[in-house]
Order: C-alpha cells, then sequence, then structure tokens
C-alpha cells in the first residue's frame, strides 16, 4: 500500500504515520504530525488530539429496531411477495431521517415512512433477490446517517455543496449536510476497478481544487457487496471536516448486505406490523375515543326517510371536504380489492350509508352535483400493481384506519356511527386474514 493510501483513525495511528513522513519529507517531526492528521481529515496535530481524545465513547449500542419493507412482482410467473429485514440502529429512526428527506438521499429516494420503526418501498421490483438488495442499500444509508448525524441536501442546495465535481472516477455520488456544523461532505462511491489506477490522478485533483479526499474503514452505502468504494470528498476550507467522520465510521458496525441481514420471515398469508406500527395504532385509536367522548344515548341521531332508503342517521354534519377525503379512501380500497367479497360487501355498505347521509346534510347550493356525484362512487379503473390485491395490503389497511378516525371525530358518539365503524371493523379483519 503507498503512503498517500493510509489514513488514520487513531492518535498512534497518527503518529506513526508522521515518523513515514518525516524521514520521507526530511521534515521535523512536528511537521510530519500536522501532515499526518490533515491526511487523517483534521486541520492540524493539535485538532485531531482534542478530538480523538474527547471522544471516548463514539457510538451508542445499535438497540434501537427499523424494519425495512419492499415488495416484488414477477411480470413474468405473476409470482409475488414482501421482503422484509430488520437492522439495529443507534437511534430512533425519526431521529436519524425527517419524513421529507427520503426522496434527497439516493438510498431512501423509493421508501416512505410507515410507522415509527418501518419504512416501505412504494416501488415494486421484479424478484425477491433485488427486493433484498434494495432493502440492504436503505438499512445501509440510515446506518451512515445515524452514525455521522448528516443529513441528505436537498434539491435547493448550492452547487458549492458538491465538493467533489470534475472529481476522477468519479461515480454514485451524493453530498450531505451536518446541521450542527452547518457544512457540507460530498461522498463518491465508484467501483473498486475503475480507480485502482486513479489514485494519483485523484490526489492530483484533490491538491490542485484544496479538497481533503479520504476512504474511511467502512465499505460504504451504494454497492459494496458487488465492489463499490466509499470515498469522502469535502473542501480544505469550507467544508466539513473529514476527522471526526472518519472515526465515527471506524467504529460503526459492518454493513448490511444480503449475506448478513437479518430476514424477517412471516407465515404465508400473514400481515406483518412492527411493534411500532403496532403501538401508532393503539395511540391513534385512544385519540380517536378521547376525541369521540362518552358514549351517550340522547339525541345524537336522527330517524330519516328518503325514497329508496331509511334508518337513523348522527344529528350532525360532517364536513364537505371530510366527506370527499373518506370517500376517496374508501374507493381506492375497493378499487384494489375487488376480489375480495368480505372487505367489498362492508364497504359498499358503508358508502351507501354515508352518501344517504351527506344528501341530508346539504342542500343543493351547499353542495352541488358535480361534487356531490364524486363522493363516494366513480373509483378508478387501473390500479398500481404495488397496491393491487394483497400487495397493497398495509396501504389498503391504513386508509380505512385513517377513514375511521375521520368519522368518528366527525359525527357525535351514536349508535348509527358504532354500526358503521364496526363494518370498517370487519373489512379490516377480511383484510388482515387475507391469504
Amino acid at each position: 500500500m503507498s503512503i498517500n493510501d493510509i489514513r488514520p483513525t487513531t492518535i498512534e495511528g497518527i503518529k506513526r504515520l508522521a515518523k513515514t513522513i518525516s524521514k520521507r519529507d526530511d521534515v521535523a517531526h512536528s511537521v510530519g504530525l500536522d501532515r499526518a492528521s490533515v491526511r487523517a481529515g483534521f486541520s492540524s496535530h493539535t485538532n485531531a488530539r482534542r478530538t480523538l481524545q474527547a471522544s471516548t465513547i463514539v457510538l451508542p449500542p445499535p438497540i434501537f429496531s427499523t424494519f425495512i419493507s419492499v415488495h416484488w412482482r414477477n411480470p413474468k410467473t405473476r409470482s409475488r411477495g414482501n421482503e422484509i429485514i430488520e437492522v439495529a440502529l443507534p437511534k430512533p429512526l425519526d431521529e436519524i431521517i425527517a419524513a421529507p428527506q427520503y426522496k434527497y438521499a439516493a438510498g431512501l429516494r423509493y421508501f416512505t415512512r410507515w410507522a415509527s420503526d418501518l419504512i416501505s418501498c412504494h416501488m415494486s421490483t421484479e424478484g425477491a433477490n433485488s427486493a433484498i438488495a434494495l432493502a440492504c442499500r436503505a438499512a445501509r444509508t440510515l446506518q451512515f446517517m445515524a452514525c455521522t448525524g448528516l443529513r441528505p441536501s436537498s434539491k435547493t442546495t448550492p452547487i458549492r455543496a458538491d465538493f467533489g465535481r470534475d472529481l476522477p472516477g468519479r461515480d454514485h455520488g451524493s453530498s450531505w449536510y451536518d446541521p450542527i456544523e452547518k457544512r457540507y461532505l460530498f461522498v463518491d462511491e465508484p467501483y473498486a476497478a475503475a480507480v485502482k489506477d486513479r489514485q494519483q490522478e485523484r490526489d492530483a485533483w484533490s491538491v490542485g481544487n484544496r479538497r481533503e479526499i479520504a476512504k474511511p474503514l467502512w465499505a460504504g452505502m451504494y454497492y459494496p457487496e458487488g465492489g463499490s468504494e466509499l470515498y469522502l470528498v469535502s473542501d480544505g476550507q469550507k467544508g466539513l471536516p473529514l476527522g471526526p467522520v472518519l472515526l465515527a465510521l471506524s467504529c460503526m458496525p459492518a454493513p448490511v448486505v444480503p449475506e448478513n441481514c437479518k430476514r424477517v420471515t412471516t407465515t404465508d398469508g400473514e400481515l406483518f406490523r412492527s411493534p411500532g406500527e403496532v403501538l401508532d395504532a393503539k395511540e391513534k385509536a385512544q385519540k380517536a375515543k378521547k376525541m369521540r367522548g362518552p358514549r351517550t344515548t340522547g339525541n345524537n341521531a336522527v330517524a330519516y326517510r328518503m325514497v329508496m332508503a331509511s334508518g337513523r342517521r348522527p344529528n350532525a354534519k360532517m364536513a364537505v371536504a371530510t366527506h370527499q377525503r373518506v370517500g376517496q379512501l374508501l374507493k381506492d380500497v375497493i378499487s384494489a380489492t375487488r376480489q375480495r367479497a368480505g372487505i367489498i360487501n362492508r364497504l359498499a355498505s358503508v358508502r351507501s350509508e354515508l352518501d344517504n347521509w351527506v344528501q341530508l346534510e346539504y342542500d343543493h347550493d351547499a353542495l352541488p352535483n358535480d361534487v356531490f356525484f364524486e363522493l363516494y362512487y366513480h373509483e378508478r379503473n387501473i390500479v398500481p400493481d404495488n397496491e393491487y390485491g394483497i400487495a397493497g395490503r398495509n396501504l389498503h389497511i391504513k386508509r380505512l384506519e385513517e377513514a375511521k378516525g375521520l368519522i368518528a371525530s366527525s359525527y357525535p358518539d351514536c349508535k348509527p356511527v358504532r354500526d358503521l365503524l364496526r363494518k370498517l371493523d370487519l373489512a379490516l379483519q377480511s383484510l388482515t386474514s387475507w391469504k
């Protein structure tokens, strides 16, 4: 290995490299210490010593479980499935990345926060192996962020944050932001074979452009199982110092790859729900119950009679916009689960009843025909593959839970409302038991 490839991560490592540099360049040991410290990503030996000696505990133990779900569908065999892996992280998911930031991180671009400990891919892959690979890449991205505290830079980031532009052999690059230091860092992840013979060229580029390049001990986010390598690139004056980042990465667990990932197995047809998802659902139910208030048998319901229907309804109005949202949720589930009678029959009854109620709640002036006709009927005919049938079960459950919450919070507690919610619960049970 060339001396130019050595990136020490400890005080002892810096001292050893300083001796080599002092002999090679015929300079004082103090100068060698500063040059070795710069190679390690610090501004000087004093800065390196203070940072490294203060870092008695770099990372907390990875004790927070996060689950990553990816659906797949083989277009030739039409077989479907869902691959789930579990990754242990040193921080809760929501402390690592905020929901709006997923789209800016390459490894999380196709994922959505589903629960406090679960992310789900909103794009189907073509097989189980590719689904696992995509989940592992997302896991590595979360590992990197949890370890370094960095966040993906947004599309509105100034071009000066891309410290790796024109870097020879650059590939699979990404820009990152430190919310504490308010500085940027560029990550380059080329294949090892592509830059094997270009290290001197890359070193010359870094000197000419006043950039710092360092290769951490940790293998990287993009495709380490396939030969990609991780390099950190920063501006020598304006960028994020590399030393602390290199130190944190040196204490990282091995990157999650298909060979070492912790796969979650479920019984065929069984719905997977993470602990966080179960807890979130309980909290939502408790919140909805509080909003409903205690059960009463007073004047919360009134009788109604129409040309072709009669019964009892809540003695209140649900906002038109809420009717529109509930109607859209029901239509989305109905259009995607037509082959499941236990779902369709219950939801058809629910939307028919709500259709009656809204006609009695608003007159023609408040609810024009063009709005009314689209509230609970005219669902879509084309459904994306990842939403159709059992493949979209998690999404269907979330939609019906939202519909329940909106209905419960918009109407007073009464038997007609409880009957309606009971039908939605039965539809949810049919969704859960669907194999």
